[in-house]
């Protein structure tokens, strides 16, 4: 099963239909052209935007970090990066996106 933030940061052209996409997801069945935003897996960086069609490798699958954001094409997948940096700057003044998006989680789990 994905781990998905509780904040989820949604793509307007997908707003309607993501609770089917996220189910779609969940139950292992790939949506092309649809991007994920993801909490970084290195040390180093923040986020990662991944195409959903990766998710039929089980390597990545099994290491997928949590999943903070959903697009409908890389393009829209970027658009909100930037939201996302935008919104964490305003309210918090520094660019620890990591940290500004676990703020938004309530479970320890988020942590993983």
């Amino acid at each position: 099963m994905l781990k998905w933030s509780e904040a989820l940061y949604v793509d307007p052209h997908l707003k309607s239909r993501e609770e089917r996409i996220r189910s779609r997801l969940d139950d292992g069945k790939t949506d092309l052209g649809h991007y994920l935003i993801t909490l970084a897996s290195n040390g180093s960086d923040q986020l990662d935007v991944i195409a959903s069609g990766y998710l039929t490798q089980k390597r990545l699958l099994e290491r997928l970090p949590l999943i903070v954001g959903i697009a409908s094409s890389k393009k829209e997948a970027l658009r909100l990066v930037v939201r996302i940096a935008e919104e964490c700057m305003a309210e918090t003044g520094d660019a620890d996106i990591r940290g500004f998006l676990m703020g938004k989680q309530t479970g320890k789990e988020a942590w993983k």
